[in-house]
């Protein structure tokens, strides 16, 4: 046995531990995890609200861009294309510009045909860009308000005149209403734009970290922007080749960028670390740029990676420590096992002894009981018969009318005693019957109503509806509610409220361990002192009471609890000093008993 117990205690301590560890293991793993993809998701909520206010800035400024044109069409003579006209008003708002933003303005006709100019030269690509786009959109519907041309070099031969990009509306002349939808554009005006200084503007003040970098796609999935990557400008991602492949596996995330809104994404480019980040679209008329930033992601996770390698080098001298205790712990207990044991059973033999002496002690009571039952009410009874035999044969009744009150009053004193004693030792008859508990309940409470109006004590009373009717012994219930009713009012002696209540019980029920019975549970619960935690378990022992020997006989509980279990029945108590007392019973339905 003595074998069977260390084995026992060593198979515990070293599974608990093995266990302890591993729950240890994946809990700091799981929690890594978390903490790294919340450090990245934050990261990546920095770069959208970043490329958010890259995208709102470029789109705001090229809406003014484009109101001061819709100014410059409303020009008088500019309609007319009449030279000297144009040549003033576009100078005059020419003069207003950064010469670094819009590098020239100039007027064509409806046939690409160059009328003025202000500013710098035009790159040769330019006017067969208008051209082309005048031929395939004749009509002032199908300018839609303002046209932008595609991102590319200043200068296609020498690629250090930087990136720029014109914006262009037509001129249209006055329009009665029936030709207005059909008239055909009378000019165009023009503005030359510099790329690169929308990205100074724009990019450069959101102080990006050395981590971090943007760049900019148009709609075609071109690179317009890259801080790193110029020799890939322009570079369409469909019309890909092997030097591409070479770096990267697909061009999904890009695909994703220009046809959906914002987002986050993660990617990899050849052998570089992960990158994470997030992008933003700036919807023109007809073109679209989305704007992007990034992240190397060993950047972003590299506080995170050395807090965490602290945590685990931690972690595992915790587990060492947590190791060498069991151990120990398990040579400690394979030590005392020998004398833990001796000690048991001499507990074992105490409690058995203990439990001898009560029952001696109980069997004891009962044959008293029994003698002073018998003894009491004789006297008892005729003493109150003479009381009365007196009071008949008085020629002036009140004369000792008070007297012989406190006499009866006194013999009916003794008479209630034996009977409670012989209620515990159920010596009493057991004639139960159907009764409904609430209606017993409020009887009790009426008669103690004196009790709680002195008190100032209010009851509350919450009964389930429909409540059945169960088999009880009317007197000795009556008798139990009485008990718990003073007891509540002695604990609480003055101003408290006690609160009962009265449900169907349940099967299972958490309060009786029943699981094939059901009946009603019932609650009397009081606000006053409660109960020491010390002696909670003796409140129900016979002769046991906490109250000054002239205020009680230390059996109301214990009787209380015989009645509840002859009644097949439980009663449990639960209090603090806090809260008060709660006592919980248990009656179970149509319980019979042989009697």
């Amino acid at each position: 046995m003595r074998i069977v117990k260390i084995l026992t205690n060593a198979f515990v301590i070293i599974s608990g531990t093995i266990t302890f560890m591993i729950m240890v293991i994946i809990a700091v793993i799981k929690i890594y995890d978390l903490t790294l993809n919340d450090s990245k998701r934050s990261h990546q909520l920095q770069q959208m609200e970043m490329a958010k206010a890259a995208g709102n800035g470029i789109s705001t400024h090229l809406d003014h861009i484009v109101k001061d044109m819709h100014l410059l069409t409303d020009f008088e003579g500019i309609q007319d294309l009449e030279p000297s006209s144009v040549s003033t008003n576009v100078n005059h708002l020419f003069n207003h510009y950064d010469r670094e933003d819009v590098l020239s303005i100039f007027i064509a006709d409806s046939d690409a045909n160059l009328i003025h100019i202000e500013g710098d030269s035009l790159p040769d690509w330019i006017m067969p860009l208008l051209k082309k786009q005048i031929d395939n959109s004749r009509y002032v519907n199908d300018w839609n308000n303002c046209w932008y041309s595609l991102v590319d070099h200043k200068d296609q031969d020498d690629f250090a005149g930087g990136m720029v990009f014109i914006m262009v509306i037509p001129i249209l002349p006055e329009l009665d209403a029936e030709n207005k939808s059909n008239k055909q554009i009378a000019g165009f005006v023009c503005y030359l734009v510099s790329f690169d200084n929308l990205v100074d503007k724009f990019i450069a003040p959101l102080n990006l970290s050395n981590h971090d970098f943007a760049w900019i796609l148009d709609g075609r999935s071109r690179l317009i922007f890259h801080p790193n990557h110029e020799e890939m400008l322009l570079r369409n991602t469909k019309d890909i080749d092997s030097g591409c492949i070479s770096c990267h596996s697909s061009f999904d995330v890009q695909n994703r960028m220009v046809s959906g809104e914002g987002s986050f994404a993660e990617y990899n480019i050849g052998t570089e670390p992960t990158k994470i980040m997030a992008y933003y679209p700036i919807d023109l008329i007809n073109e679209k740029w989305v704007v992007a930033i990034s992240t190397f992601l060993p950047e972003v996770t590299s506080n995170l990676r050395g807090k965490f390698q602290l945590f685990f080098i931690l972690g595992v001298f915790i587990l060492i420590a947590i190791s060498s205790y069991g151990l120990s712990l398990y040579y400690v207990n394979s030590k005392r096992i020998r004398a833990e044991e001796a000690q048991r059973q001499s507990e074992k033999m105490q409690k058995l002894q203990e439990q001898l002496n009560q029952a001696s002690k109980l069997a004891s009571i009962g044959e008293l009981v029994d003698t002073v039952a018998h003894e009491l009410n004789t006297p008892a009874g005729i003493i109150a018969a003479q009381a009365d035999a007196i009071l008949l044969q008085l020629e002036n009744p009140d004369l000792f009318s008070e007297e012989l009150s406190v006499i009866k009053n006194q013999t009916r004193r003794i008479s209630k005693y034996t009977r409670s004693l012989l209620s515990y030792s159920k010596r009493i008859p057991f004639h139960p019957e159907l009764v409904k508990v609430n209606e017993i309940i409020d009887e009790c409470v009426y008669l103690l109503m004196h009790r709680f109006r002195a008190h100032n004590i209010s009851i509350i009373k919450n009964y389930q509806d429909d409540l059945p009717e169960l088999r009880l012994d009317l007197g000795q219930i009556e008798q139990v509610f009485v008990n718990l009713l003073n007891n509540a009012v002695d604990a609480i002696k003055y101003s408290g409220e006690i609160i009962i209540n009265v449900s169907i019980a349940v099967k299972n029920s958490s309060l009786i361990n029943y699981t094939t019975i059901e009946g009603l549970n019932i609650s009397i619960s009081d606000n006053g002192h409660g109960i020491k935690s010390d002696v909670i378990d003796q409140i129900f022992e016979p002769f046991y009471s906490s109250k000054i020997p002239t205020k009680g006989s230390g059996l109301g509980l214990s009787i209380t609890k015989a009645i509840i279990q002859r009644h097949g029945g439980k009663i449990e108590v639960t209090s603090s000093s806090s809260k008060g007392t709660t006592f919980r019973i248990f009656l179970p339905y149509n319980f019979k008993q042989d009697i």
